[in-house]
């Protein structure tokens, strides 16, 4: 079962709060993958305005947090609203992807 579907249920009602949090995954969650449905930026932060760092493009994956982030604003992105990111790691460089893009599958 994908860690994002477990999760996603879980902390649903929370996201709407606006606040930016992060949900632990279960301990035995150890490493996961990020797999781009389509291409995607890796930024600084949780928002569409922090930093842009790099770009996951699409069909490419990388090391990801097992844990879904929230931003504080909602973004629109694959033809979904949301506000889950994922933290990723490629090339060097870590940092945040929305979470409607990517799947997640713990390794």
């Amino acid at each position: 079962m994908r860690a994002s579907r477990i999760l996603g249920a879980s902390v649903g009602a929370a996201a709407l709060v606006g606040a930016s949090f992060a949900v632990a995954a279960p301990a035995a969650a150890a490493s996961c993958t990020a797999k781009a449905l389509e291409t995607v930026v890796i930024r600084s932060t949780t928002s569409t305005g922090g930093t842009a760092l790099a770009q996951l493009n699409k069909g490419q994956s990388a090391s990801a947090s097992c844990t879904m982030y929230y931003g504080a604003t909602a973004y629109e992105k694959c033809g979904i609203v949301s506000k889950r990111w994922v933290k990723v790691t490629r090339s060097g460089v870590t940092g945040y992807v929305v979470g409607t893009c990517v799947t997640v599958e713990q390794d």
